[in-house]
């Protein structure tokens, strides 16, 4: 009979074992991240300095910044993806992150949230990942603990807490997929 401590340790596990032989179709979920995450830094760098400010008062899932956002941003690319975040994301420019004295598209968990998929991809696309589903609620427990009680507190998050959280989750997400994919994999044979 297990004790208690390899009980939770194996509750708790993270394996990765280096994969044999690379294979370029796994590199393209990293590949596809890696130019969403290139996109969100790189589109506030292509409109003039100091012309993007979104405000506080977007919600998700509404495109309550869309008139602002095509009137002002005149790089197609750059207002599909700001549009995208305008869907996605609240984008408080009090939680974003600003380049070139223009807020990015996506407020910085969500920025934290893409950069941590693009890690985990990459991780899964070097390596064979099993993780616990104990490990993974663990995981994002930070984010929901951050997110929740700055809602229902006078607490205020910043924004390099809510990138950590958020690319934490993102990574270990990333993980996960890559785990029930090398699952998949493995039942099929």
């Amino acid at each position: 009979m297990k004790s208690f401590e390899e009980r939770l340790l194996e509750a708790l596990t993270l394996r990765m074992e280096r994969k044999g032989k690379l294979s370029l179709i796994s590199f393209i979920p990293f590949s596809l991240l890696f130019i969403w995450v290139l996109l969100l830094f790189l589109t506030p760098l292509t409109e003039n300095p100091h012309t993007i400010y979104l405000g506080n008062q977007g919600k998700v899932n509404m495109m309550d910044n869309t008139p602002y956002i095509k009137m002002h941003i005149h790089n197609e690319i750059a207002r599909f993806v700001y549009l995208s975040g305008d869907f996605m994301c609240h984008q408080h420019a009090d939680r974003s992150l600003f380049i070139n004295g223009n807020q990015m598209p996506y407020c910085a968990r969500c920025t934290g949230i893409f950069l941590g998929l693009t890690l985990g991809a990459l991780i899964g696309a070097l390596f064979r990942v099993k993780i616990s589903f104990s490990l993974y609620i663990l995981s994002i427990l930070p984010l929901g603990i951050d997110g929740t009680v700055q809602l229902l507190t006078s607490y205020t998050s910043s924004n390099l807490m809510r990138m950590i959280t958020g690319s934490l989750t993102g990574a270990f997400t990333s993980l996960v997929f890559w785990y029930v994919y090398y699952d998949s994999l493995s039942s099929q044979k």
